[in-house]
């Protein structure tokens, strides 16, 4: 049926824009007549999934508060368009366009999965099939308990994350910014000076001079240069076959890349016991616990687990002929098969993995600080160096 995107008057003070599926728009206006609303202006819409309502991206914050706004309401006995219109008028603008748009698509006889469908920009595939799971089994508001705890638990992870690389990467910033400075602005104004002493400079003094030279004449162009190589690299990388070979290349290093695969792995594991715990098949679960993975080839990897277990294979034994999955996972998921548990299995393996991942961000970056401290301050010594140089030369010739 073709989709109709409107703007309506809710009352004389608000308007809302959403979308509607009708057969003209004549039709889409009665049934926004009967709903309450009284329509602006109604026109085609050119995509059902890309409309100016997903225009914006919504934080992983205002989705969990969502989940347990709406569990709570659900699990009072509110009903589900009730529920929706009551979290409405607390959102923000965005958040509350869309929801009042599922709000109009369920009141058309859609059910709220299907809904949510439309707006992937808030909801995602994950999200998406464990409310139609919920719905189907008849425990939506415990399903969105889960989800709420598991997104909650992804949001702390990655600000965890987050946090125990920003003092590092801040040290480096304001290192390398006063090294910049120092060759833009202060050496400029000693070159004069010792260009007035008449007498031959250090080396570390001409190579400290000939850096500021190339950084402020030749700034543009190792800009350039910097733009240029980022702009082919970032072509390789959109590429699905360049993002593949660079994905495959980070899971290698020894410490970087078992760092990555464990974020990955522990991701892919916490998403599968979810949706496993909410009675959604495995090969669903494995094709949408793949999809979550922003490393490709890990990803590629997990989408050709679907295709063995959905040929009969068992999930361990399928794991055990991949690439990057470790063995300690394979163990773990083997004894889940073989009990019963094995959303059980894969929670462990994520909790494990996520622990020990923390324990190893926390010692790097205790160790990366002193290295890039140490660095830059050989770096600004040198340039102190290379300019006190020359005077300790003009002390010993006055001597």
């Amino acid at each position: 049926m073709p989709e109709f995107i409107y703007s309506a008057k809710l009352n004389p003070k608000e308007i809302i824009h959403s979308s509607i599926e009708a057969e003209s728009e004549a039709q889409a206006a009665d049934k926004l007549l009967r709903m309450g609303y009284f329509p602006i202006e109604i026109k085609p819409s050119v995509s059902k999934a890309k409309n100016f309502l997903g225009s914006k991206k919504i934080s992983g914050k205002e989705l969990v508060q969502f989940s347990r706004q709406l569990a709570t309401l659900i699990d009072s006995g509110v009903n589900i368009v009730n529920g929706l219109n009551i979290i409405s008028r607390n959102s923000k603008m965005h958040t509350k366009a869309i929801i009042l748009d599922i709000t109009a698509r369920i009141k058309n006889g859609k059910l709220l999965s299907d809904s949510m469908s439309f707006h992937p920009e808030l909801f995602p595939n994950l999200y998406v099939s464990m409310v139609h799971a919920g719905e189907v089994g008849g425990n939506l508001n415990i399903v969105l308990k889960r989800l709420a705890d598991y997104l909650e638990d992804e949001e702390e992870f990655k600000g965890a994350i987050r946090s125990s690389l920003i003092y590092p990467i801040f040290i480096f910033l304001v290192g390398l910014a006063t090294v910049i400075i120092l060759l833009t602005f202060v050496i400029p104004k000693l070159v004069s000076m010792f260009e007035g002493m008449n007498q031959i400079l250090p080396i570390p003094t001409k190579m400290l001079i000939l850096s500021s030279e190339i950084l402020r004449n030749y700034w543009w162009m190792m800009l350039a240069v910097v733009l240029f190589f980022g702009f082919i690299i970032n072509r390789f990388v959109q590429s699905a076959n360049g993002r593949n070979k660079i994905d495959a290349l980070k899971l290698k290093p020894a410490v970087f890349g078992n760092l990555i695969l464990k974020s990955e792995v522990a991701r892919f594991a916490r998403t599968m016991s979810l949706l496993l715990s909410s009675a959604i098949p495995i090969v669903q679960a494995i094709d949408i616990s793949a999809s979550v993975l922003s490393n490709k080839a890990l990803a590629q990897e997990a989408f050709n687990l679907k295709a063995k277990v959905a040929d009969g294979e068992s999930f361990s034994s399928a794991l055990k002929k991949a690439r990057f999955f470790p063995d300690f996972m394979i163990t773990i998921v083997s004894i889940g098969e073989e009990t019963g548990g094995l959303d059980k299995a894969l929670l462990k393996v994520a909790g494990d993995y996520e622990n020990d991942l923390n324990k190893n961000l926390k010692i790097i970056t205790r160790l990366l600080e002193p290295i890039i401290i140490l660095f830059m301050g050989l770096v600004v010594g040198f340039i102190v160096l290379a300019m006190l140089l020359p005077i300790f030369q003009i002390n010993l010739i006055v001597k």
